[in-house]
């Protein structure tokens, strides 16, 4: 009996790794042989989704974080291929920063340009960014300034781009980032796929999680709206409906529009590469899961991905909280109600987490 565990993280309280490592030396007690790897749709634990594949060199830098703090981080490269990996969470991320510190009018997305810009000075002419799990609500205009592109109000240049900013731009120019970009390719992995404006956009979907209160979805709309009008004139192109342009705070709408980079689902770039570099079919079972099962499970995410890439072979899923109940008659363990209350889970993940591995039964069918 051999199990391949393909965890993604469960936000906020326990890493791909981690539940991979304690999955694997549970199962070991059990008697079953195991292999695990860090898997992620694009956002956080990308980097260690990424280096559990590839033979990648850690390149150390120094950024800014949403606010911007000062903060050791790094990226990957691919030396061979000239390739950088970058996660912007590592810069950007909502994981950097405390709860009552989220300001979706002053958060930026600069660090997370500047780790761009660093990797195309290094020699790097591929760009792969895993984007997810941003603080961040500017459009992509803080990377977009750290990648040399000005913004002016008249004839005063705007710095330290944020959502609040957006709305004094009146031009636009971006002749060095033209220069600095020219002959690179970018590839965006994402799960998401709003657009960047209305009710399914960036700022309404996924803005109360950076923040926003109900009073504050439509001043940061606006702004958002503003600055896509400039930039459409400007580019003389509309990518505001493109899917994934809502992406990490509308991001991905910068990323495609400036940049005219492709996008692909994290997860779908990450199992290819997998299936490339594994014997799948050595594995009588895939144990997955996620921190929450819900109506999003089958819509670009790790699950989601992984049944249709192994649609024959036997699954188990692993969650904290399962709101979707069954699932293609697959086993599905959670951690609550059956091992803890919600308040008992959040305060000692790795425990109930642990005693609900101890209590899966891997069969051999």
């Amino acid at each position: 009996m051999k199990a391949l565990i393909l965890i993604d993280s469960f936000k906020g309280t326990i890493t791909s790794k981690e539940l991979g490592q304690i999955m694997q030396e549970e199962l070991y007690k059990k008697g079953i042989i195991s292999d695990y790897f860090s898997i992620s749709d694009g956002g956080d634990g990308f980097l260690d989704a990424i280096s559990g594949l590839r033979q990648l060199e850690k390149v150390e830098i120094k950024c800014q974080n949403p606010f911007g703090k000062i903060i050791n981080s790094y990226y990957l490269i691919d030396k061979t291929n000239k390739t950088a990996y970058i996660e912007l969470a590592k810069a950007s991320g909502i994981n950097l920063v405390k709860k009552e510190e989220l300001n979706p009018y002053l958060a930026s997305t600069y660090g997370f340009g500047e780790m761009i810009y660093d990797a195309i000075k290094n020699g790097n002419d591929k760009i792969i960014l895993g984007v997810g799990g941003s603080a961040t609500n500017d459009g992509g205009a803080g990377m977009l300034e750290a990648l040399g592109v000005e913004f002016y109000k008249e004839n005063e240049k705007l710095t330290n781009m944020n959502n609040q900013k957006l709305k004094l731009i009146t031009s636009i120019n971006t002749d060095k980032l033209q220069q600095l970009t020219k002959n690179i390719s970018f590839l965006v992995l994402s799960d998401v796929t709003n657009p960047l404006l209305g009710k399914k956009g960036a700022t309404y979907v996924f803005g109360p999680q950076k923040g926003a209160k109900d009073d504050d979805l439509k001043i940061l709309e606006e702004n958002i709206y503003h600055y896509a009008t400039i930039a459409n004139r400007y580019l003389k192109s509309d990518e505001t409906n493109y899917p994934g342009s809502g992406a990490v705070g509308g991001c991905g709408y910068a990323l495609r529009a400036f940049l005219k980079a492709d996008f692909i689902p994290g997860i779908k770039y990450l199992l290819r590469l997998l299936k490339d570099n594994l014997d799948v079919n050595s594995y009588n079972v895939i144990i997955s899961g996620e921190g929450r099962i819900d109506s999003q499970t089958l819509d670009g995410k790790v699950i989601s991905g992984i049944i249709q890439t192994f649609p024959n072979m036997k699954k188990i899923l692993v969650c904290a909280i399962n709101e979707l109940g069954t699932l293609l008659d697959t086993q599905i363990y959670s951690i609550v109600p059956q091992f803890a209350s919600i308040e008992e889970s959040m305060a000692n993940p790795l425990k109930y987490y642990r005693l609900m591995c101890q209590n899966i039964e891997v069969k051999n069918e």
